[in-house]
């Protein structure tokens, strides 16, 4: 019998398919490492992935854009995405930030709301800092590493790469943000993928349970897929508890774009989340 295949796109292959990946699976994962957002929204819109795992702000965005405004999402695979802001070594504090060229994967949405939003907070208007679309993470510390700009986001392992390499940590998105939720898989409720992407979150919530019981399984699978031991760590630590979206991470990222005033404030959990496929595979057990 031919083993059922799905297409996937993500930054940085996440811990829950790099565990359900280390066991025979009745399903290949056919996965892309993208460059931006936007190659993700391109891909959905074509039909040429089922699935992408990204920031759960995205489909805020991606909705509010010409297109077929179907985007969900269907599970939270990460309790939180570790973001740090990393600056080059003569920035110390986000104030120092303003007048400054901050590299972002997209102006309008997904990390960079948050971003903006500690900003906002610090006092810094929003023309008082240069938004310069860099692309992914990876692209993002290449350009930083480069001097392209200033400042970026950046998650393992590429935010203590920078730290090694001298450049500065200037805040944290979760120490300002608690409750900022972590990556979202995201389809379009539209395509004829959902019964691929049921089966995969199926395989998700095995690995995500496995990695609960023998964290030593977790690490090793990280460490065998190339990624520094920090790395494993701090995913391991992030592994959620259920992968239903967080109702208090999704009412933060809508009161981020309400204090912004950003397109999609009046958007709610019904309209950015669709969770009927994760209670399908986990038999409703939040």
């Amino acid at each position: 019998m031919e083993t059922e295949r799905i297409r996937v796109m993500w930054f940085v292959p996440p811990l829950l398919a790099i565990v359900a990946r280390q066991e025979e699976q009745a399903m290949t994962v056919e996965a892309t490492r993208n460059r931006s957002s936007d190659e993700q929204f391109d891909a959905l819109v074509a039909g040429d992935v089922h699935a992408v795992v990204t920031s759960m702000d995205n489909v805020i965005g991606w909705n509010g854009r010409e297109g077929p405004r179907d985007f969900r999402v269907v599970a939270q695979i990460e309790r939180a995405t570790p973001l740090t802001l990393v600056a080059q070594p003569q920035w110390r504090k986000l104030s120092d930030l303003r007048g400054t060229s901050l590299l972002v994967d997209a102006t309008g949405n997904g990390f960079v709301v948050a971003l903006r939003a500690m900003l906002r907070e610090a006092g810094i208007e929003p023309g008082a800092v240069r938004l310069t679309p860099a692309g992914g993470v990876k692209e993002r510390f290449d350009a930083l590493m480069a001097g392209q700009g200033d400042a970026t986001l950046l998650g393992p392992p590429f935010d203590s790469m920078a730290a090694a390499s001298g450049l500065t940590r200037i805040a944290s998105v979760q120490d300002s943000y608690p409750d900022f939720p972590g990556q979202g898989v995201v389809v379009r409720t539209g395509s004829k993928a959902s019964p691929k992407v049921a089966t995969w979150l199926r395989t998700l919530e095995q690995a995500r349970r496995r990695v609960g019981e023998n964290d030593e399984l977790a690490r090793q699978a990280v460490l065998a897929a190339g990624l520094p031991a920090a790395a494993a760590e701090a995913m391991i630590a992030l592994n959620p508890d259920s992968l239903y979206p967080s109702r208090v991470g999704v009412a933060l990222l809508v009161a981020h774009r309400r204090a912004l005033g950003l397109v999609g404030a009046d958007n709610d959990y019904s309209t950015i989340v669709d969770d009927s496929m994760i209670g399908k595979c986990t038999g409703g057990a939040r």
